[in-house]
């Protein structure tokens, strides 16, 4: 391994350090929303919305959060900042603006594995382009007679080009998955949100 380390040279080592980083990106992410569940029961809607049409906010906001995840924590939140005042002149936009906030914490990190997924090909071009540079200078000075002399390079070149690859590939595929993932979780909030507001505008 140390081998194709050095054979690689100091882009190969920034592969590493990036394969790295995209795998602890993919598995922070993955614990995030598994922890996140969006799917909201048709009991729980029935008991919050009995409990906002009974005026009964501290009740309200100790039972949603029993709901785990993004949806719960949307609900919480706007039932703490807003229920207990009974001020719902703008809870539209407020219950949308609390809907962000947690949205944001579910992209938190993702867009760095777009940034490898796009970098890590081109870093591992440019160690193909610095490898075939060495091999012809190798060449230059020791002639064709020997290939011993441009094997470094090219051993460099082709290291650094799959590494690039072995990196994206991963990284392009984890980092749609995600936006998938977030996509369906904002529909599922943007649900309950709706829901929310139209019982507590009667």
């Amino acid at each position: 391994m140390i081998n194709y380390l050095n054979s690689g040279g100091l882009i190969l080592y920034l592969l590493v350090v990036l394969s790295i980083i995209a795998l602890g990106v993919i598995l922070e992410r993955t614990y995030c929303f598994m922890k996140n569940k969006t799917c909201v029961n048709t009991e729980f809607k029935k008991e919050i919305k009995t409990l906002l049409l009974d005026e009964k906010y501290t009740e309200a906001i100790e039972f949603s959060k029993t709901e785990k995840g993004v949806v719960g924590k949307t609900l919480t939140k706007f039932l703490i900042r807003y229920c207990e005042i009974k001020d719902f002149k703008n809870s539209d936009e407020l219950l949308r603006e609390i809907e962000l906030e947690e949205m944001e914490i579910l992209e938190k990190n993702t867009y760095l594995l777009g940034i490898i997924a796009y970098t890590a090909p081109m870093i591992g071009l440019l160690g193909t382009v610095t490898g075939m540079i060495q091999a012809f200078g190798n060449i230059a000075v020791s002639g064709t007679g020997d290939p011993n002399a441009i094997a470094g390079g090219i051993s460099q070149a082709l290291l650094t080009t799959a590494g690039g690859l072995i990196i994206a590939i991963p990284s392009i595929i984890a980092y749609n998955i995600f936006n998938k993932r977030i996509e369906k979780m904002g529909l599922e909030v943007e649900k309950i949100a709706t829901f929310i507001v139209n019982i507590v505008k009667r």
